[in-house]
């Protein structure tokens, strides 16, 4: 994806640049000024009113332009008027790239649901014992070191954190339900926060019933949970079903914990296609794998500082 950024707030500018860099390669930058010619796959984001711009320019390029709100409400406001496409200057940038994918495959004509907007990392072992304590481990050294919002979605058979409510199935039910009508909201109503900073679903105890998902509903839960979330952990143990297999494909790495103690080789079980991604750490070794764990999340976020 392409976006020409038209921003005056110079130092807003930097700081996007700075910020959009964490989350790959996929996107690449254009600088541009009044009067510069745009390359034509290239989606324009700009931080000038829609006002700044003559009505038949405005009518040219409100299709493939974002304009960046200081307000959110006036964002809302403004959208419904005028139907700009529109954006709160000031969202988490895992929130910014929502809206900016939406929109770019939208005036593209493209599929969304291959679209994800967070860093999605997907957690594997040999034993469904050992992953929750590992991703839980993964997920406390992200919000130390690199911060942003950090959600594990469990995809095994069985859910250990859930609650023991039956109404928390109900509620499972309810955000499938918002996911396919596309009016999922907020995470407060579906997840909550621990006081280390990492986010759950709320979920039933026993059968977990995210395992059960066909592979449609899957990628829809996970691609609606990569727009509210910077950071998605998916836990599948040893649960290397189908469906759950496929949720690699928009990953950006793979990460599997092995004891070496099974005869099978795990790696095998990765999608030939989707092996450049694996980070296999041997845990063993309690402090060697502090070590390596550290490491991996230096290179995945691009940390160079130590804290």
């Amino acid at each position: 994806m392409r976006l020409a950024l038209l921003i005056k707030d110079i130092e807003y500018r930097k700081a996007f640049e700075e910020a959009i860099s964490d989350f790959g390669n996929d996107v690449f930058l254009d600088i541009i000024a009044k009067g510069d010619s745009i390359e034509a796959d290239a989606l324009i984001l700009t931080d000038l009113s829609p006002s700044y711009f003559d009505s038949n320019l405005l009518n040219a390029i409100k299709g493939r332009t974002i304009f960046l709100t200081c307000d959110s409400l006036e964002e809302s406001h403004n959208s419904q008027k005028s139907k700009l496409n529109t954006a709160f200057k000031y969202s988490s940038m895992s929130r910014l790239l929502a809206d900016i994918s939406e929109v770019y495959h939208s005036w593209r004509g493209l599929k969304k649901h291959n679209a994800p907007t967070s860093r999605i990392i997907v957690c594997c072992s040999d034993s469904d014992a050992f992953t929750q304590h590992r991703c839980t481990r993964l997920a406390s050294q992200i919000v130390y070191r690199q911060g942003g919002s950090v959600l594990i979605l469990p995809l095994g058979y069985i859910s250990e954190e859930g609650m023991n409510y039956s109404q928390d199935l109900n509620r499972f039910a309810r955000l499938m339900y918002r996911i396919r009508k596309g009016r999922i909201g907020g995470a407060a109503s579906f997840s909550y926060t621990d006081s280390y900073g990492i986010s759950r679903l709320i979920l039933p105890r026993g059968r977990n019933p995210i395992a059960y998902l066909d592979s449609e509903d899957l990628s829809m839960l996970i691609l609606a949970l990569s727009k509210l979330f910077e950071t998605l952990i998916l836990d599948i143990g040893g649960c290397y079903r189908e469906e759950n297999l496929a949720a690699i494909r928009n990953a950006s790495s793979v990460l599997s914990f092995q004891t070496g103690r099974r005869r099978i080789n795990f790696q095998e079980l990765i999608p030939k296609e989707h092996r450049d991604k694996l980070r296999t750490i041997n845990i063993n070794d309690e402090s060697e794998e502090g070590f390596a764990l550290d490491e991996y999340i230096r290179e995945l976020y691009g940390i160079d500082d130590e804290k």
